[in-house]
């Protein structure tokens, strides 16, 4: 039987953990995560073991995106790691911090689609001193210490061991959904948006049923081009063509 890349890496953390050996991987597969890695190497990590950099996701982006990855057949689902990566730094004790890629992991767990993701390591700081190493987390914009209403910055102490501990924020879905409809573009700037969610939740109020969210959505997209959010990440005066979801 041939395994998927995903699967297989994930009997071979399976083996590591419960028997203790160093597994040689197959030829073309990604090596599992180790915290000597460095920085620009590709991995496999096991989504239970990576610690989140922010306190919230947006439960509705996570659902929408597991779907859409749950009819992704293997060669896709390949493809689709490769173009979504996350992003890790290794931390003290040579921990791995899952930087970018909250909604991802969340998502493949939900889609039943492996217990491993495909990681990048940005950095790693594992030797450094534990206030030092959050001071560069800071410094990097690595770490988004606000609770699922916007509200911060709290003590990195508080953040949640797993992804799995991570809390909804409906107004992240809500950015999420509104750059997907070209109502701002795709930016590499850190937690962009995170910080579309906390422009629209000072302003827009979403109802707890279905077309409640729609409605949040078009009334997003009436102010996502005003001048009031000209500096925001991402931020287009016209709006652009809609993004195909991920």
């Amino acid at each position: 039987m041939k395994l998927h890349r995903q699967d297989a890496s994930a009997v071979l953390v399976a083996l590591i953990a419960g028997l203790g050996l160093c597994v040689p991987l197959l030829a073309g597969e990604l090596a599992l995560f180790d915290p000597a890695m460095l920085p620009g190497t590709s991995c496999q990590v096991a989504i239970e073991k990576v610690h989140p950099t922010q306190f919230a996701v947006g439960y509705r982006e996570v659902s929408q995106r597991a779907a859409n990855i749950a009819r992704h057949g293997p060669k896709r689902l390949e493809i689709y790691e490769e173009e979504h990566l996350a992003l890790l730094v290794v931390g003290p004790g040579g921990e791995p911090y899952l930087v970018d890629g909250h909604h991802l992991c969340l998502a493949m767990l939900k889609a039943g689609r492996g217990t491993t993701v495909e990681a990048r390591v940005v950095a790693n700081w594992r030797d450094l001193p534990v206030a030092e190493f959050w001071n560069k987390m800071r410094d990097s914009k690595y770490v988004y210490p606000y609770d699922n209403q916007g509200r911060g910055p709290l003590e990195v102490e508080k953040l949640p061991k797993k992804v799995t501990e991570l809390t909804d924020d409906p107004y992240r879905s809500l950015a999420w959904a509104v750059r997907n409809r070209g109502g701002f573009q795709k930016t590499t700037a850190s937690f962009a948006e995170f910080q579309w969610a906390n422009f629209f939740r000072n302003r827009i109020e979403i109802g707890r049923k279905e077309k409640d969210f729609e409605k949040a959505v078009k009334a997003a997209l009436k102010i996502s081009h005003a001048a009031e959010a000209k500096n925001l990440p991402g931020y287009t005066p016209k709006a652009g063509t809609p993004n195909t979801p991920e």
